[in-house]
């Protein structure tokens, strides 16, 4: 058993106090980032039943027998019931909520329906959605996640910093984006968390432009957007960098997002709420009639999933929450002209932000 299982029984030990909370007698929870955040053990959904229940006194993972092993190597669960083909898993689910006397169930829901409607055909019981309570649990993250997302940006930066030698005249935005991943996987970071925007030119000012076979051309921004995934949890970083001077309208707009992401990072603090993020970011792109060019939100949280609770949005009126782990990514984009985003991964500590991030915000001309 490794160190990091110590962390999963204590986020175990907080689902129960939810339970005891809301009247709860267990939690379904599949394959996915909750099943991760509770048992250390990274595999998704698939078509063969695979669940973790968790009760007030029991937490044991029901699986295809051909997991079983590998399960009970890599997670904190003790109990592990594997099941043959040819045996009814959903059966031997009910079997097992029967026996520890259960009537009501929180279900995760990234449950697949065709699993969910075998589960519950047999036996009605009081349902609740376990969402919303997952993420309460997850938006603070303890020392392990911390530590995890830091590592995984700064491995990320790293792959960055080797990438910009390619970044020359006539390459591709497909050939820039596969050198870049390949970078990441060589840094030691295990996947891409998502694959990459590398956006030239005009394109830049499509925020989620997917990498196609436009070259760069000399004074043309360069968007990259990327990130990689280092034990289970992911980072998410944009730079953005130019072939060569920019023209004065392009710098213009960088140093106003450099400015307004900056300004929103410092300007955070013990009373501050997920809502001022955003408003404090298109305060300052707004005063410089750019406003209606932001045209997204300024940030979403991230951990094991690459955008998670808290969202910074208008309408969130949550407090800051100590701990929390969140991305501010202001961006002005002019449609055929070119556009700037500038993002960093921060924490929430001490009633500040601290960011992850080393990578110079620096205008970078190539």
């Amino acid at each position: 058993m490794t160190d990091s299982f110590g962390y999963q029984k204590k986020r175990i030990e907080k689902l129960r106090n939810l339970m005891e909370e809301n009247g709860i007698d267990a939690f379904l929870i599949p394959p996915g980032p909750n099943f991760f955040y509770f048992t250390g053990f990274q595999t998704e959904s698939a078509e063969r039943l695979a669940i973790l229940i968790v009760t007030h006194e029991n937490a044991s993972i029901l699986s295809p027998l051909l997991m079983k092993e590998q399960i009970e190597e890599n997670s904190l669960i003790d109990e592990v019931r594997g099941w043959k083909d040819g045996e009814d898993p959903y059966h031997i689910a009910n079997e097992m909520l029967e026996a520890w006397k259960v009537k009501s169930i929180a279900v995760d829901g990234n449950l697949p329906y065709f699993h969910y409607s075998k589960l519950f055909s047999t036996r009605k019981f009081r349902e609740f959605l376990a969402d919303e309570m997952f993420s309460k649990l997850r938006k603070v993250k303890d020392t392990e996640e911390l530590n995890a997302i830091s590592t995984t940006v700064l491995k990320s930066e790293r792959a960055l910093e080797e990438t910009l030698n390619a970044i020359t005249l006539g390459i591709t935005e497909k050939e820039l984006a596969g050198i870049l991943g390949d970078n990441m996987r060589s840094t030691g970071l295990d996947v891409e968390a998502f694959p990459s925007v590398v956006a030239f030119g005009s394109n830049s000012a499509i925020p989620h432009h997917i990498p196609g076979i436009r070259q760069l051309n000399h004074r043309e921004p360069i968007v990259i957007d990327f990130g990689g995934r280092f034990h289970g949890y992911a980072s998410d970083t944009t730079r953005t960098l130019f072939l060569g001077d920019p023209s004065d309208e392009m710098l213009k707009i960088y140093e106003i997002t450099r400015n307004a992401q900056e300004t929103t990072i410092s300007d955070l603090n013990t009373d501050s709420l997920y809502s001022d993020a955003d408003r404090i970011a298109r305060s300052v792109i707004t005063e410089e009639g750019y406003g209606e060019r932001f045209i997204h939100r300024v940030g979403h949280g991230l951990g094991i999933s690459v955008h998670e609770e808290p969202y910074l949005v208008p309408d969130n009126r949550e407090k800051v929450l100590e701990n929390s782990v969140f991305t501010i990514e202001p961006g002005i984009y002019l449609s055929g002209k070119g556009g700037v985003r500038i993002e960093d991964t921060v924490t929430f500590r001490n009633g500040k932000c601290v960011s992850f991030n080393k990578f110079s915000k620096e205008i970078k001309v190539l």
